[in-house]
């Protein structure tokens, strides 16, 4: 957390890695489903960027940066948590 917090306040919250969580979550998902590795990473890009997924996280991100620009790592680490939970593609 000290290094996160000499990182300037909007980087940290608005940088892609978040939507890596998404797709790594989502490519397990269909590996588990198709029993085979072959494109699972590509296609849980793709579900990613055409489902509105990457447009609602992006979204999201932007609101709680916006909402709490106060400094809050922690709260704006709980939100974003609760950004990836909530928007978890194997549903």
């Amino acid at each position: 957390m000290e290094l996160v917090s000499k990182l300037p306040f909007s980087y940290v919250f608005s940088n892609p890695f978040k939507g890596c969580i998404l797709i790594f979550e989502y490519s397990y998902f269909l590996l588990q489903k198709n029993g085979h590795a072959s494109n699972t990473l590509d296609l849980a890009v793709k579900e990613y960027q055409t489902s509105g997924t990457q447009a609602t996280v992006l979204n999201a991100l932007q609101h709680a940066i916006k909402e709490n620009s106060n400094g809050h790592y922690d709260v704006l680490m709980q939100l974003t948590v609760d950004i990836i939970v909530n928007n978890c593609m194997c549903k």
